[in-house]
């Protein structure tokens, strides 16, 4: 196995730290669903928590995050932090447990 590089290790840790704030935020909002939560949304941060995990963990198998994966996880994590008004109070919003209507 080849040694690392500095890069790729920069690189590595950011994208893991990114990824660690995906996990923990969309964990947290599988925690605030109730019953009533729709269950494509529970499926949706499931996926998160799923992609955040292996995206985090990818030089394990030797596939080393580079400005693409830095960018999806980034952009991942700051939707999720800006859609923190909706899952205030730590509960879902209403159209995360009703189905929406057709117009």
């Amino acid at each position: 196995m080849m040694q690392a590089t500095v890069p790729q290790l920069l690189f590595a840790l950011a994208n893991l730290a990114l990824c660690a704030g995906v996990v923990f935020v969309s964990a947290c909002r599988l925690n605030a669903m109730t019953k009533s939560t729709l269950n494509r949304v529970a499926f949706e941060y499931a996926a998160y928590v799923a992609a955040g995990f292996t995206s985090g963990f990818q030089p394990w198998w030797g596939e080393w995050p580079q400005w693409g994966s830095i960018a999806v996880s980034g952009a991942l994590f700051f939707g999720l932090l800006m859609s923190w008004h909706a899952w205030a109070g730590d509960t879902p919003p209403e159209s995360a447990t009703a189905p929406g209507g057709l117009h």
